[in-house]
């Protein structure tokens, strides 16, 4: 064996037996990342399979969880694959864990099979709302059969829940305005078809994301692929020669 093959040898013993020697085990620091996008991944739930402790990925991805020796990870995120990962001691450096998104990612063949989920996931969050409102309503009107003395506040009350209602039903548009876009517009698919990651993919969606108005004007596939055929290209043209 070489000096540097001995001397890199060396270094991993003793890291082992350092770890061994450590009854707390080790904090292993990691980050989730979109396999497609290569997007932080938030929120996704890190558990430890020895001692079930579970920690979560905040903004940027990152976490950290205390490991064992021959320990395994078993990662959850909403919309991706579960996928596990075997702890190893030599994971010095911050560990980066790509998932892979479930079901379909890029438009269907039809412009009725692409829209079923973002019409289902629209139908479900108007319920959701209306839910919410409809609580509202039924607090107001339980208080105001309490007596006379209540009815003038309980008036001012009810009317400036009708604004505050008015305001809602504003956001809640503009929310379903954000979420068409995003599924018609979504990272994964201009990824596919820019071959964009990262930083690019997000500097590109930034300058050229297509508005509510042209997407409701041009519904299907093509429209959104001619369109970002011809934005990459320009993209492009712009950037600094290498």
């Amino acid at each position: 064996m070489s000096y540097t093959g001995k001397l890199f040898a060396a270094v991993v013993l003793l890291v082992i037996l350092s770890a061994e020697g450590n009854s707390q085990g080790i904090t292993l620091h990691g980050r989730l990342r979109d396999s497609i996008t290569h997007f932080p991944v938030e929120r996704g739930s890190i558990t430890s399979f020895m001692s079930r402790q579970t920690v979560r990925s905040d903004l940027k991805g990152y976490f950290s969880i205390l490991l064992q020796p021959n320990d395994h990870l078993q990662i959850l995120a909403e919309g991706y694959k579960y996928d596990t990962l075997q702890f190893n001691y030599l994971f010095i450096d911050t560990v980066t864990i790509y998932l892979s998104p479930t079901g379909n990612i890029l438009p269907g063949v039809t412009v009725r099979t692409q829209y079923s989920k973002y019409q289902l996931d629209s139908i479900n969050r108007r319920n959701e709302f209306e839910k919410n409102r409809g609580q509202v309503y039924k607090a107001v009107e339980s208080r105001r059969s309490e007596g006379f003395g209540l009815t003038i506040n309980l008036d001012r009350f009810f009317k400036k829940k009708h604004r505050n209602q008015a305001s809602g039903e504003r956001m809640f548009n503009t929310l379903e305005q954000m979420a068409y876009i995003n599924y018609r517009f979504s990272p994964h698919i201009v990824a596919y078809y820019t071959g964009l990651k990262g930083e690019p993919l997000r500097d590109f969606m930034h300058r050229y994301s297509p508005t509510y108005s042209w997407l409701r004007q041009h519904p299907t596939n093509e429209d959104v692929l001619y369109y970002i055929n011809e934005k990459i290209k320009e993209y492009r043209a712009k950037q600094p020669k290498q």
